[in-house]
């Protein structure tokens, strides 16, 4: 669409735990796979769905992303509250006590966050050991500046519209985070520049999604390349040098 954006409501729709870990168990050992966990939308008690992705796949994902802002389950946002988040991670914590060896685990959060709740939830991570946050995940919101027919329908808006937001909460966490935690910036990002003004928000790393629907896999490389003529010129030796500068 002319939005170069993408409505997302299938959910967590997929064959289940069990044939997800046993591709993964298949997989040739090249580069950083991450496991994206989630709660079953009928589940009575949701965190411990978390518990069981983590504990099942552990050993088998470099790193973990625990899921708590799809805007595709109904009541999922609601972990995000500090009195449930803390429930949450705090199992996680325990649970990882008794796995062997070791995996780097981020929350993914949503777009949709006021300060106050930013810095619950960057204390709370904290707190329980994760190494960092994601931000973000996809919007309920819909821009006005939305042209395709499709943008009133239900789901999760990613794509270029969510760049401006996503940064905006990027760098407010960003601000908030005096404890160390590592920041992946989601949410846009199409080009090297979108890359470019994520770091510079304060993500030491970037993800992408939706562009590759309409650039392909080709675009990473671009995004690489261009980055990196753009830290040059603006006298940064690494990509660690230009996190955080605005």
């Amino acid at each position: 669409t002319p939005d170069r954006a993408v409505i997302n409501r299938m959910g967590f729709n997929n064959a289940g735990l069990e044939p997800f870990a046993a591709r993964l168990a298949k997989r040739a050992r090249r580069g950083v796979v991450g496991a994206n966990i989630g709660a079953n939308k009928d589940a009575t008690d949701r965190t411990q769905d978390y518990v069981t992705g983590l504990t099942r796949l552990w050993g088998l994902a470099d790193y973990f992303t625990v899921n708590i802002s799809s805007p595709n389950t109904p009541g999922l946002r609601a972990l995000q509250t500090r009195a449930a988040l803390d429930d949450l991670l705090g199992r996680l914590a325990e649970a990882r006590k008794g796995l062997a060896g070791d995996a780097a685990v981020f929350l993914k959060v949503a777009p949709d966050l006021e300060d106050d709740e930013i810095e619950a939830i960057v204390a709370t991570s904290a707190d329980h050991g994760l190494a960092g946050i994601i931000v973000s995940n996809t919007t309920i919101g819909r821009p006005a500046t939305l042209m395709s027919r499709q943008a009133s329908e239900a789901g999760g808006l990613s794509g270029a519209p969510l760049m401006g937001p996503s940064t905006y909460i990027l760098g407010r966490f960003h601000a908030a985070n005096d404890r160390g935690l590592v920041l992946i910036g989601a949410g846009g990002v199409a080009s090297g520049a979108d890359a470019y003004a994520k770091i510079r928000a304060g993500a030491q790393a970037v993800q992408l999604y939706s562009a590759m629907v309409y650039e392909g896999p080709g675009l990473v490389g671009r995004i690489k390349r261009d980055l990196a003529d753009r830290l040059r010129a603006d006298g940064f030796g690494s990509v660690a040098e230009a996190v955080g500068a605005r």
